[in-house]
């Protein structure tokens, strides 16, 4: 199992456990995120990481004082996503489900987040994705719907800003 690091908040430093199946954001893009997001929102609100996978960016969202919600399917991940979040005592709820089922479930209860952050598996149409978090109607006016995708990837709406072979598509609710 791998090891990466929270780069800000109250858990700057600190590493957190990787599962196997994860492929983490890279720290480069994790930080220029981060810096955008602390230049664009003027207070820290609600952050749902769909996909949530090594938890890299749905738990670097709670060390930044986001409520944080980290929704991933893989049992073996979830798992290690609630041993670093206790071992790093950080509040960041873990829903074991698919990104699917919560966007449904969420949709339906009125949850409303300032970002969505979603890095799917990259076998996935990420476009169709992207779509689906959009038509769901659960970031507010002045939040952020964000998919991390490969850089070779170029989608029809939202900024798009490259970090070596990795992207994010960043699109403003209005």
């Amino acid at each position: 199992m791998a090891r990466l690091r929270i780069l800000g908040g109250k858990a700057r430093g600190r590493t957190l456990a990787v599962p196997d199946s994860a492929r983490p954001s890279p720290v480069r893009l994790r930080k220029a995120l981060f810096d955008y997001l602390r230049g664009r929102l003027p207070r820290r609100g609600r952050f749902l990481d769909l996909y949530a996978g090594s938890g890299a960016v749905g738990l670097e969202a709670a060390s930044e004082g986001f409520e944080a919600i980290l929704v991933e399917s893989d049992p073996g991940a979830v798992k290690t996503l609630r041993k670093n979040a206790h071992k790093l005592g950080l509040p960041a709820r873990v829903v074991p489900e698919s990104a699917d089922r919560f966007l449904e479930r969420s949709t339906r209860a009125g949850e409303r987040f300032d970002v969505v952050f979603l890095d799917p598996p990259y076998d996935q149409d990420l476009a169709a994705a992207l779509a689906r978090v959009l038509e769901a109607g659960i970031v507010g006016p002045g939040g952020f719907v964000i998919l991390q995708h490969p850089s070779d990837l170029i989608l029809p709406l939202g900024e798009r800003r490259v970090y070596g072979s990795s992207a994010l598509t960043i699109v403003e609710v209005t």
